[in-house]
Formats: structure tokens, C-alpha cells, sequence
């Protein structure tokens, strides 16, 4: 064998390995393209979900918070309706002491209060209330201490030990859950 075809079969020999390397690159380039493009195609889908999940939540505390901003709102608006009926009843309240039957009704919470805490009574009123009230009841009145109500009367034994608030704001302060309940309907 010559030289030159000794030369002509080591450049066949290396064309040939050299394509056979080729090759082989070339189908490990494929594969690792081919597994680059599923690790995407699975990596998109996973953020797809991941973000339809997210979206999901984020609609469900967007929907649960607009909720409770609807029931706050509607609650402010039934507490202010509430709050505006309370004031019409303390004007409408105050109305009524300027009427005939006001001192009959001064009259009935002194018996009341009488039958209740005994004869011996110190009463505290309104001061424009001492004339409304029976001559007998007048004599019981602690005029030092009037008192700053709508209305009613306070009355107390003559030792201070127990004592009967009837004044309009007690009456109301008392009733206040149940005109509540009634005034949210």
C-alpha cells in the first residue's frame, strides 16, 4: 500500500467517523430539543394552571370582599335609618311634654313610683315639670337638682337607697334592642 492510499483510507476512515459523530450529534441535538420543547409545553401548562387557580382565587376574595363591603354598606345605611327614627321618637318625645297628657303621665310614674319605692319619695325633674306635677308630688321635688331630660321623672327614697329612672331617655335606652328590631323591618 501506498502512502497516498494509505492517506486516501485514513481521510475515508475520518470522513466516515466524522459523519458517524455527525450523526450522532445530530440525534442527540433532536432529542434534546425534542425533551426542551416538552419541558416547556409542560412548564406552560403547569403556569396555566397555576394561574387559572390563582385567578380563581383572586375572583373568589374580590367577590368576598365586594360582599362585604355590600353588607357594610347596607348595615351603615339600616344603622343610619335606625339612628334618624330614634331622633324623630326623642323629638317627637320632646313634643309630647307639651302636651295635655304629659302630666298625667308625670302623675302616673310618681304613683308608680310611690307604690314601688314607698311614700317617702325625693323626685328629680325637668324644672318646667315641678307645676305639671300633682301639689302633692311638688312638695317631694329637689329643686337643687333639676334634672336635663326630654322628660319623666327620677324618683328615689328619701335615704337615696333605691331608686326608679323614668325619664324618657332611660325609658328609651332601656327598649333600645326591641325599637331596634322593630325599626330594622
Amino acid at each position: 500500500m501506498t502512502l497516498e492510499a494509505l492517506l486516501q483510507e485514513t481521510q475515508a476512515r475520518g470522513e466516515a467517523s466524522l459523519k458517524e459523530i455527525q450523526t450522532r450529534a445530530q440525534a442527540e441535538i433532536d432529542q434534546l430539543r425534542a425533551e426542551t420543547a416538552r419541558q416547556i409545553a409542560e412548564l406552560k401548562a403547569r403556569l396555566a394552571q397555576q394561574g387559572e387557580s390563582e385567578a380563581t382565587r383572586e375572583k373568589a376574595r374580590e367577590l368576598a370582599s365586594a360582599e362585604l363591603k355590600a353588607k357594610r354598606a347596607l348595615f351603615e345605611a339600616q344603622e343610619s335609618r335606625i339612628r334618624g327614627a330614634l331622633e324623630d321618637l326623642r323629638g317627637r318625645l320632646a313634643s309630647y311634654t307639651r302636651t295635655p297628657e304629659y302630666p298625667k303621665l308625670l302623675s302616673a310614674m310618681v304613683d308608680l313610683a310611690s307604690s314601688t319605692l314607698g311614700p317617702s319619695l325625693r323626685i328629680h325633674t325637668r324644672a318646667e315639670d315641678v307645676s305639671l306635677l300633682p301639689a302633692a308630688a311638688q312638695k317631694m321635688v329637689d329643686r337643687k337638682a333639676p334634672l336635663t331630660t326630654l322628660g319623666g321623672i327620677l324618683a328615689e327614697t328619701a335615704d337615696g337607697s333605691r331608686a326608679m329612672n323614668m325619664t324618657f331617655e332611660e325609658l328609651l335606652r332601656l327598649r333600645e334592642d326591641r325599637l331596634r328590631e322593630i325599626l330594622s323591618r
